[in-house]
């Protein structure tokens, strides 16, 4: 009956006529959007302007990662590790950003599994990392100057927290990591052939070996050659003895054989010597007696002969540094990096201070008059100085004199002696965290991988009074993400963050997707 008044009522008394179409006004909206897009990027590509390009591409890809957020990782793994060799390429050198960008967009569903996830809990580290970036926001907001300066800042310290987070909250398997781990093993060993070339052909460009760091600093394999000075050579060497700890760890677990840890750990090795050695001849001991220590301390004897191959190793390296490339001896070069480290020698001719002197200046300017900057600093970004782009107010105030030299002289000037703190206290709780995980499971891989972490963590916490790069650079803040949100994904793989649902070992999943 129903539907007989309802024919009656399309068609009338009569039943003659049929029911009038309704304006189709999504349909149009449709078209009128799509004509709108098609404008939009016809201008986008007129410009030629790559940034523009990548924006508007990730206006309409964005929402479409977001389904895929195993895919997102793959790309920002690839661009991060190593795109950073089209840098020097003027159209290409902002190619980075994407990794931001798509770090950025993972944010979202991070959060969503933060307060909603049965199978993921955000470790203590990671508690503070993110009670650092609300503390920064909050310091910004009480010394705010200006939006430019604070935008420019803000990118700097978090363009890669989402990626960070990302990797420990949202439900990744572990074949997924699996296949990470022998992408970045791949891309370690791919350093070798680039840092080769940048010796042979970009050195040569810049004035030749002669002239020591100045010209091989830009050795830096996949991450980036700069013909003009500044490229992250620190930044090959920390990936590189990152990717050697976790071979030795797992070496020494009895997971990989003699000839296949020399011949990677040969390979991984050779590009230090090529570049800005001395960083290297400093931080590898840190490397291999944190991952040796608990060997040490048990069967000193057994791993005497190991201990004795990391002082040749380190021996060779300080070799060509002192004597290939500067050309000097051994009692000259350590008086001369003292110096211009923690003597009163500035640490190059565009600033006054060095590494050291940036950080006891901060305190040498703070006065019981001003309380304010002492403790919380004057803001994101305030101590950043370029020729390029927006400097920050505190950098023109102390223009030429390098108050952001090192990370930790940075985050003094922008967030005070209570964010330099929590900043630094990150990498020591995830120390810690990486211990207890050793301490709480059984699994060989997951022991050696905790104590490979660890590892990485002292070159982080050094890396704090050597450069600013883990606060400036996406590729080392890409480095230290990584190792950070793997640690948080084997805490919640191991049940170790008191989560309801503990994550399978076996990878039975056939896809990723977001927690439920």
């Amino acid at each position: 009956m129903m539907a007989a008044k309802l024919r009656q009522r399309w068609a009338g008394a009569s039943g003659a006529r049929r029911p009038a179409r309704r304006f189709n006004w999504g349909g149009l909206l449709l078209v009128f959007g799509g004509g709108l897009m098609a404008v939009f990027f016809g201008l986008l590509s007129v410009t030629e302007n790559p940034i523009l390009i990548g924006a508007g591409v990730a206006l309409v890809l964005g929402p479409l990662m977001l389904l895929k957020p195993d895919l997102t990782v793959w790309i920002i793994l690839v661009v991060g590790f190593l795109m950073g060799i089209l840098s020097a390429s003027q159209q290409l050198s902002k190619l980075a950003w994407i990794v931001s960008m798509l770090s950025t967009l993972l944010l979202l569903p991070a959060l969503v599994n933060l307060m909603w996830s049965k199978e993921r809990r955000l470790p203590g580290f990671m508690q503070l990392a993110l009670g650092f970036l609300f503390y920064s926001l909050f310091v910004s907001a009480v010394n705010w100057y200006s939006l430019a300066e604070f935008v420019g800042g803000f990118k700097h310290y978090f363009q890669t927290f989402g990626f960070m987070l990302a990797l420990t909250l949202i439900v990744f398997t572990p074949a997924q990591f699996t296949r990470w781990r022998k992408f970045l093993l791949i891309a370690g060993l791919l350093q070798f052939p680039f840092a080769l070339y940048e010796l042979l052909i970009l050195v040569p460009m810049r004035g030749g070996i002669a002239l020591s760091s100045e010209t091989t600093d830009v050795v830096a394999g996949t991450f980036g050659a700069n013909l003009q000075g500044g490229s992250p050579n620190s930044v090959m060497v920390i990936f590189l003895l990152i990717v050697l700890g976790f071979l030795a760890a797992r070496w020494r677990a009895g997971m990989l054989s003699n000839r296949a840890f020399y011949i990677l750990g040969f390979i991984c090795l050779l590009p230090l010597g090529m570049g800005e050695t001395k960083f290297a001849v400093v931080v590898l001991p840190m490397v291999g007696l944190s991952v040796l220590r608990v060997d040490l301390m048990r069967h000193p004897v057994r791993y005497l002969p190991t201990v004795m191959g990391i002082v040749a190793v380190t021996m060779v390296l300080g070799y060509i540094y002192v004597v290939l490339m500067m050309h000097s001896t051994l009692s000259e070069v350590i008086e001369s990096t003292m110096r211009y480290n923690v003597g009163n020698q500035s640490y190059s001719h565009a600033m006054l201070l060095n590494r050291s002197s940036s950080i006891t200046f901060w305190f040498q300017q703070q006065s019981l008059e001003n309380p304010i900057s002492f403790l919380i600093g004057n803001g994101l970004g305030s101590s950043f100085t370029s020729s390029v782009t927006v400097s920050g107010h505190m950098g023109v105030h102390y223009a030429h004199y390098g108050i952001n030299l090192t990370a930790l002289s940075t985050i003094l000037w922008d967030c005070g002696i209570i964010g330099a703190v929590m900043y630094s206290g990150i990498f020591i709780a995830a120390w810690f965290a990486a211990g207890r995980l050793y301490h709480a499971v059984d699994d060989a891989a997951t022991k050696a991988d905790a104590l490979a972490i660890q590892a990485a963590n002292t070159l982080f916490m050094f890396s704090l009074i050597y450069s600013d790069s883990i606060v400036n650079l996406v590729s080392m803040e890409l480095v230290y993400s990584v190792v950070l949100g793997y640690l948080g994904f084997l805490m919640n793989q191991h049940g170790l963050l008191g989560a309801k649902t503990k994550v399978k070992t076996v990878a039975a999943r056939a896809s990723v997707g977001y927690a439920k």
